[in-house]
Order: C-alpha cells, then sequence, then structure tokens
C-alpha cells in the first residue's frame, strides 16, 4: 500500500508541466486578490504580485518571461506604491466584458490621496487576478496632487 502512494506521489509529480509556476494560487475572491495585490505593492514583493497580476489565462508569474514580468512589475510597483490604500466602491461590472470587474481605490500617499479604478478578472481555472492597473489614472507618485484631481490626506 505504501509503494503505491508514493508511485502516485511520484507521478503527479511528473505530469506537474514544465512552464513557471506560480508559489500561490490566485485568491477565490475578488476583494481577496484586491487586498493582497496592494499589499504586496505596499511590501515591494514583486514575486506576490506576479501571482496576483494577470489574464484570463491565470497569473503572468505563470506565464511571461521573468524578465518583461520584472521590469512591468516595477513599474506598477512604483505608480501604485502608498503608504495606505482601502476599497472606496466595487466591484462594479464593466461594460462588455461580464469577467471583469472594477473597484475604485483610495491611494494615500505622503504628499496626497486620490481614488483611482482596478479591474479584476475571473481566470478560467477560477480564482481572480488584477486585469488593469490604470497607470494613466494613478498619476505620478513623485508630485502632489494637480488641483482638483486628489485630497490632502
Amino acid at each position: 500500500m505504501q509503494r503505491l502512494t508514493v508511485l502516485a506521489v511520484l507521478g503527479a509529480t511528473a505530469c506537474g508541466g514544465g512552464g513557471p509556476q506560480p508559489g500561490a494560487p490566485a485568491p477565490q475572491s475578488m476583494q481577496a486578490t484586491v487586498t493582497q495585490f496592494l499589499a504586496a505593492v505596499k511590501a515591494n514583493n514583486l514575486a506576490r504580485m506576479g501571482q496576483l497580476w494577470g489574464t484570463d489565462k491565470g497569473p503572468a508569474a505563470a506565464s511571461m518571461d521573468a524578465t518583461e514580468l520584472s521590469q512591468r512589475l516595477q513599474v506598477i510597483q512604483r505608480y501604485w506604491t502608498h503608504i495606505g490604500a482601502r476599497i472606496v466602491e466595487g466591484p462594479l461590472a464593466v461594460p462588455g466584458n461580464e469577467r471583469v470587474r472594477m473597484f475604485r481605490i483610495e491611494l494615500q500617499r505622503t504628499n496626497c490621496a486620490r481614488v483611482v479604478p482596478l479591474d479584476v478578472i475571473e481566470t478560467r481555472n477560477g480564482g481572480w487576478v488584477v486585469f488593469d492597473v490604470h497607470l494613466e489614472s494613478v498619476g505620478n507618485p513623485m508630485m502632489a496632487c494637480p488641483p482638483g484631481t486628489g485630497t490632502r490626506p
């Protein structure tokens, strides 16, 4: 009986596939994905961000070239850097794509706070990943909010 268990484990390991594998599964809820992504950004944890960012095919860490992934995540991390963040609204339906939901996130920075969109997408295998970080809406983290676009903390 013990030999069958060992063979089953070895067989499952051998059939695991040769591509990169993320270290942690995608969260099962939209809110968990958003809060974990924001925590990973704040902690500058690019590996975890790569497990939480992707497409309907799954996390980018499982399919994207490591160098390209690192470069993209560094940009996202710099733009989304914050001292605090919270979900203000969501999940909201996104017209034209039933698998995507939008959240409105308040990013709190040293020199201002602003509310920005963040989209998540349901993966084909279940779970959710961050899909669109809307860099065009986030603004330069090193500059004060332009008049009329944010609030002071």
